[in-house]
Protein backbone atom coordinates (compact mmCIF):
# COMPACT_ATOMS: atom_id res chain seq x y z
CA UNK A 1 0.00 0.00 0.00
CA UNK A 2 2.65 2.34 1.06
CA UNK A 3 4.65 1.58 -2.44
CA UNK A 4 1.22 2.67 -4.39
CA UNK A 5 0.38 5.79 -2.65
CA UNK A 6 4.80 6.65 -3.26
CA UNK A 7 4.40 5.83 -6.59
CA UNK A 8 0.99 7.49 -7.08
CA UNK A 9 2.40 10.73 -5.51
CA UNK A 10 5.31 10.94 -7.62
CA UNK A 11 3.80 10.38 -10.81
CA UNK A 12 1.36 13.17 -9.54
CA UNK A 13 3.84 15.81 -8.79
CA UNK A 14 5.15 15.16 -11.86
CA UNK A 15 2.92 15.89 -13.83
CA UNK A 16 1.84 18.81 -12.03
CA UNK A 17 5.33 20.38 -11.51
CA UNK A 18 6.98 19.02 -14.33
CA UNK A 19 8.24 21.65 -17.05
CA UNK A 20 7.37 21.82 -20.35
CA UNK A 21 8.99 22.17 -23.68
CA UNK A 22 6.66 23.54 -26.18
CA UNK A 23 7.60 27.30 -27.33
CA UNK A 24 5.02 29.23 -28.42
CA UNK A 25 5.54 30.42 -32.19
CA UNK A 26 4.65 34.21 -32.29
CA UNK A 27 3.65 35.42 -35.91
CA UNK A 28 6.11 38.26 -37.80
CA UNK A 29 4.15 40.51 -40.32
CA UNK A 30 6.73 42.75 -42.13
CA UNK A 31 4.52 45.30 -44.46
CA UNK A 32 1.56 42.24 -44.03
CA UNK A 33 4.09 39.79 -45.37
CA UNK A 34 4.58 36.61 -43.20
CA UNK A 35 8.22 36.36 -42.18
CA UNK A 36 10.55 34.13 -40.04
CA UNK A 37 12.21 34.98 -36.96
CA UNK A 38 15.29 34.65 -38.58
CA UNK A 39 14.48 36.52 -41.42
CA UNK A 40 13.70 39.59 -39.53
CA UNK A 41 17.06 39.03 -37.70
CA UNK A 42 18.86 40.65 -40.81
CA UNK A 43 16.93 43.32 -41.33
CA UNK A 44 17.70 46.57 -41.66
CA UNK A 45 16.56 48.08 -38.28
CA UNK A 46 16.95 51.48 -39.37
CA UNK A 47 14.15 51.16 -42.06
CA UNK A 48 11.77 50.17 -39.57
CA UNK A 49 8.94 52.51 -39.35
CA UNK A 50 6.66 51.52 -36.55
CA UNK A 51 6.19 48.18 -34.92
CA UNK A 52 2.72 46.47 -32.80
CA UNK A 53 1.76 43.83 -31.14
CA UNK A 54 -0.86 41.95 -30.47
CA UNK A 55 -1.72 39.18 -28.28
CA UNK A 56 -4.61 37.37 -29.87
CA UNK A 57 -4.13 33.97 -31.64
CA UNK A 58 -3.98 33.66 -35.09
CA UNK A 59 -4.18 30.50 -37.08
CA UNK A 60 -2.01 30.30 -40.57
CA UNK A 61 -2.29 27.94 -42.87
CA UNK A 62 -3.34 25.37 -40.13
CA UNK A 63 -0.22 26.38 -37.73
CA UNK A 64 -1.39 28.34 -34.56
CA UNK A 65 0.63 30.94 -33.75
CA UNK A 66 0.18 32.60 -29.82
CA UNK A 67 0.17 36.28 -30.92
CA UNK A 68 1.00 38.54 -33.95
CA UNK A 69 4.08 41.11 -34.11
CA UNK A 70 3.53 43.63 -36.91
CA UNK A 71 6.14 45.47 -38.26
CA UNK A 72 5.95 48.54 -40.62
CA UNK A 73 8.85 49.76 -42.83
CA UNK A 74 9.81 52.85 -44.24
CA UNK A 75 9.43 52.04 -47.89
CA UNK A 76 7.29 48.67 -47.95
CA UNK A 77 8.25 48.05 -51.80
CA UNK A 78 11.63 48.25 -51.53
CA UNK A 79 12.39 44.90 -50.40
CA UNK A 80 13.54 41.66 -52.69
CA UNK A 81 13.68 38.77 -50.19
CA UNK A 82 15.62 36.08 -51.43
CA UNK A 83 16.14 32.49 -50.30
CA UNK A 84 20.09 31.15 -49.74
CA UNK A 85 19.96 28.94 -52.46
CA UNK A 86 18.94 31.88 -54.24
CA UNK A 87 21.98 33.61 -53.34
CA UNK A 88 23.87 30.45 -53.65
CA UNK A 89 23.37 30.16 -57.47
CA UNK A 90 23.21 34.00 -57.62
CA UNK A 91 26.23 35.21 -56.07
CA UNK A 92 28.46 32.16 -56.08
CA UNK A 93 29.49 29.97 -58.78
CA UNK A 94 28.91 26.87 -56.79
CA UNK A 95 27.28 23.61 -58.15
CA UNK A 96 28.06 21.20 -55.32
CA UNK A 97 24.51 20.63 -52.99
CA UNK A 98 27.80 20.73 -49.73
CA UNK A 99 27.00 23.79 -48.53
CA UNK A 100 27.32 25.56 -45.05
CA UNK A 101 25.93 29.02 -44.86
CA UNK A 102 26.89 31.78 -42.51
CA UNK A 103 25.48 35.24 -41.79
CA UNK A 104 27.89 37.47 -40.25
CA UNK A 105 30.21 35.05 -39.12
CA UNK A 106 27.74 32.87 -37.93
CA UNK A 107 26.84 29.47 -38.70
CA UNK A 108 22.89 29.05 -40.19
CA UNK A 109 22.01 26.27 -37.79
CA UNK A 110 18.58 26.03 -38.05
CA UNK A 111 15.43 26.64 -40.23
CA UNK A 112 18.20 26.98 -43.81
CA UNK A 113 15.08 26.44 -46.14
CA UNK A 114 13.01 29.39 -44.57
CA UNK A 115 16.10 32.08 -43.93
CA UNK A 116 15.47 34.79 -46.38
CA UNK A 117 18.12 38.22 -46.73
CA UNK A 118 17.05 41.32 -48.58
CA UNK A 119 18.91 41.13 -52.01
CA UNK A 120 20.05 45.45 -51.28
CA UNK A 121 20.63 44.34 -47.62
CA UNK A 122 23.68 41.83 -49.22
CA UNK A 123 27.04 43.89 -48.57
CA UNK A 124 29.27 40.68 -49.88
CA UNK A 125 29.26 36.85 -50.34
CA UNK A 126 32.70 35.08 -49.30
CA UNK A 127 33.10 31.32 -50.36
CA UNK A 128 35.73 29.71 -49.17
CA UNK A 129 36.48 26.20 -49.88
CA UNK A 130 37.38 23.27 -47.16
CA UNK A 131 41.05 22.44 -49.24
CA UNK A 132 41.89 25.73 -47.43
CA UNK A 133 42.09 24.45 -43.88
CA UNK A 134 44.99 21.77 -43.36
CA UNK A 135 43.21 19.39 -41.39
CA UNK A 136 40.74 19.30 -44.34
CA UNK A 137 42.86 18.54 -46.67
CA UNK A 138 42.98 14.49 -46.70
CA UNK A 139 39.34 14.46 -45.63
CA UNK A 140 36.72 12.80 -48.22
CA UNK A 141 34.25 15.24 -47.68
CA UNK A 142 34.32 18.36 -49.63
CA UNK A 143 32.30 21.42 -49.10
CA UNK A 144 32.26 24.96 -49.69
CA UNK A 145 31.24 28.03 -46.89
CA UNK A 146 29.78 30.75 -48.11
CA UNK A 147 29.72 33.94 -45.61
CA UNK A 148 27.06 36.38 -46.49
CA UNK A 149 28.03 39.84 -45.22
CA UNK A 150 25.20 42.27 -44.83
CA UNK A 151 24.98 45.97 -44.72
CA UNK A 152 25.52 46.56 -41.20
CA UNK A 153 27.48 49.75 -39.68
CA UNK A 154 30.30 47.55 -38.66
CA UNK A 155 30.89 45.89 -42.27
CA UNK A 156 30.40 49.11 -43.75
CA UNK A 157 33.28 50.51 -41.87
CA UNK A 158 35.21 47.35 -42.02
CA UNK A 159 34.93 47.92 -45.75
CA UNK A 160 35.54 51.59 -46.31
CA UNK A 161 39.33 51.50 -44.10
CA UNK A 162 41.83 51.35 -45.47
CA UNK A 163 45.35 49.55 -44.35
CA UNK A 164 48.67 50.65 -44.99
CA UNK A 165 51.62 48.73 -43.91
CA UNK A 166 55.43 48.77 -44.26
CA UNK A 167 58.36 49.54 -42.46
CA UNK A 168 59.58 52.85 -43.70
CA UNK A 169 58.97 56.16 -41.87
CA UNK A 170 57.36 58.18 -44.06
CA UNK A 171 58.43 62.40 -43.39
CA UNK A 172 61.18 61.73 -41.12
CA UNK A 173 65.00 62.53 -41.63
Amino acid sequence: MKLILTISLLLTTTLFFGQSNKTEEIAIFLDSNLVTKNTINYFNPEEIESVNVEKENIIINGKLYHGQILITSKNPKKYDFISLEQIKSEFTKIKSNDVIYMVNGEFIKDNIKTLKLDRNYILNVEVTNSDVFYNLRKSDIKFDIINILVKTKKNLDNKNRILLRGYEAIGIK
